[in-house]
């Protein structure tokens, strides 16, 4: 048997634990970077000569500015040459307001890169593959789950096509934010209230909904935090539908640029020169969907919920939340406002499981940071599919009448003929007698009844009568209800409940609006049937045969799956029917 070096064991240890150390700092350089580089990343460059000194480091601190790389490698000067780039996130290799940070790389002599994560935009990915042909060895994933949680946001929106959603709260233990009279100041402490101004500038946009506004007349801008440049501000979103904002509301100074989102027919003539958007909205409020593609499309990519639980709750039910912080007050109410209003959760199944990621203590408080489980995802313009077993076919039902669209196809009805002849041919049951016989059958299978079946007189089928050789039949018992005859029925199409299952089909903003309500979608040449179209996805039904027959059976959460959606040529061709432009910028605009 070989014996291990102990000299090169150690000598390994301490390699990995090298550039772990130096792969964190780089972390913790990115972080200088929020709330001052969007819409570009965050990230971190540490730089090591040969012997794995540190002799350069950087970060990305402003838009349009170096890049981290250029930072480090001008702090290294000539110390660069031979040594190893530590980066958060992959160089880029493209020509921006500033150079291609991999042809900087190059340039500066360095011998290894190691990025965390890799480039997800096509614009500016393919760095590694430039530094490969360029003969410098290249190592990616080092350290990876840290920078994504560092870099988020920015990962969030190329990925998902939206900002990233945080949202905040504060509450009692009991989880009231506010007291049966409505007063809520001050439920947290001053520390508490000051981390929330840091996580105000880390953010582009803090977002609250008219009802908080009323009430509390908010601010919503960065105070307290020394060296905070006023460009740096966040953007303050309200969400009023009717317009009922006064103007003389504190957010509609100049302290910081402030956006109101109101209905397209909302009167806002009382608020010349306010930056306004008109957006989709229902009887529930502004769709979360598209202000958030509104927001993206102004370079936001990330977003601080302040609202309170009614604007909270539409923003869980739409599945926008990427992130909570909650800051808990060692304080009891007993009654008064909770945090999160109505969110479309009915059932103790469907609720959205998160997991904690840190808890600290600030002042006499307890702030705790959860994100949900890991959702799938898929690069935007793919599909992916993730499954969703627990949901019941009348809950499916239920939450599609209560969000307005449509029902998915009722529960499939028996055979009854097909029925009665397979248990016919399997048990060779006569009519007047199947009762009667598969109660004793189930007695003696599963009670212990010692009396064997009775024979069938010969050439009747029939068991025997009194007085026949075979001897007298048992008493006939009553006849079993309708519970003990469904006890022992099989249906031949299960209850999509328990045998079918229903999948989640993320789809791209873009392609949304050309899925119909119901249709059949062919993936692989199997037909599949659709059961609820949304904003953003849409759910179709899978019998396990179906299942085992399609790559769907296959893929991983997440992974992208080829949909031949053939339902949509159909759709178009009832819009045009119809006399709308299906490529028109809104679904309702004519023809010309």
């Amino acid at each position: 048997m070989r014996q291990e070096d102990p000299v090169a064991t150690h000598a390994a240890h301490a390699a990995t634990d090298t550039r772990a150390t130096a792969m964190r700092r780089a972390i913790e350089l990115a972080a200088r970077g929020l709330g001052s580089t969007s819409p570009n990343p965050v990230v971190g460059c540490v730089i090591t000569d040969a012997r794995g000194a540190v002799v350069g480091e950087g970060w990305h601190q402003r838009a349009g500015g170096p890049h981290a790389e250029v930072h480090a490698l001008r702090a290294a000067g000539t110390a660069a040459r031979g040594g190893t780039a530590y980066v958060t996130l992959e160089p880029c290799n493209h020509t921006g307001r500033t150079g291609p940070c991999a042809q900087a790389l190059i340039e500066a002599g360095v011998t290894r890169v190691v990025y965390a994560v890799s480039d997800p935009n096509p614009q500016a990915s393919g760095g590694g593959a430039t530094l490969r042909a360029a003969g410098i060895a290249t190592e990616a994933g080092l350290l990876e789950q840290e920078a994504e949680e560092g870099n988020a946001a920015w990962l969030t929106s190329v990925r998902r096509g939206r900002p990233h959603v945080l949202w905040k709260y504060a509450a009692t233990l009991d989880g009231r934010i506010a007291a049966a009279d409505g007063t809520s100041r001050w439920i947290s402490s001053p520390e508490s209230r000051a981390d929330v101004h840091r996580l105000r500038a880390e953010a582009d946009a803090v977002v609250v909904g008219s009802g908080t506004l009323r009430a509390d007349d908010p601010h919503l801008a960065v105070r307290g935090r020394p060296g905070t440049d006023p460009a740096d501000q966040p953007l303050r979103v309200v969400l009023d539908t009717r317009a009922t904002v006064r103007p003389g509301a504190r957010v509609l100074d100049d302290a910081a640029p402030t956006l109101i989102a109101v209905a397209e027919d909302a009167d806002t003539g009382h608020l010349p020169g306010v930056d306004l958007v008109r957006l989709p909205a229902d009887e529930n409020g502004i769709s979360v969907h598209a202000l958030l593609a509104e927001l993206h499309r102004r370079g936001v990519r990330s977003v601080l919920l302040e609202g309170g639980p009614t604007l909270a709750g539409a923003f869980v039910a739409a599945g926008a939340v990427d992130k909570v912080v909650g800051y808990l007050a060692p304080v009891l109410l007993g009654a008064g406002r909770t945090a999160l209003g109505d969110a479309g959760i009915d059932t103790i199944a469907d609720a959205l499981r998160l997991r904690i990621t840190e808890t600290v203590r600030i002042g006499p408080d307890l702030r705790v940071t959860a994100v949900p489980e890991a959702v799938p995802t898929a690069p935007q313009g793919a599909l992916s599919v993730h499954r969703n077993r627990r949901r019941t076919w009348r809950g499916h039902r239920r939450r599609a009448a209560r969000r307005g669209l449509p029902l998915p196809p009722a529960r499939p009805r028996r055979h009854r003929g097909c029925q009665a002849r397979r248990l016919h041919r399997r048990q060779r049951r006569v009519p007047d007698r199947r009762g009667d016989r598969r109660r004793r059958v189930h007695r003696r299978r599963h009670a212990g009844d010692p009396e064997p079946l009775q024979p069938r007189h010969p050439g009747t089928g029939l068991p025997g009568q009194p007085g026949a050789p075979h001897g007298p039949r048992r008493p006939a018992r009553r006849p079993p209800g309708p519970r003990a005859r469904g006890r022992h029925r099989r249906d031949p199409l299960p209850h999509p409940s328990e045998h079918w299952e229903l999948v989640k089909v993320a789809l791209p903003a873009h392609l949304a609006r050309y899925v119909v309500e119901k249709g059949s979608i062919t993936v692989d040449g199997v037909s599949l049937t659709v059961v609820e179209a949304a904003a953003d996805h849409f759910t179709i039904s899978l019998i396990p045969t179906t299942l085992a027959l399609t790559t769907l059976g296959i893929k991983q959460p997440g992974d992208p799956v080829n949909l031949e959606v053939d339902v949509l040529a159909k759709y178009v061709e009832r819009l045009l029917a119809a006399g709308v432009d299906p490529l028109s910028a809104k679904a309702g605009e004519e023809r010309s």
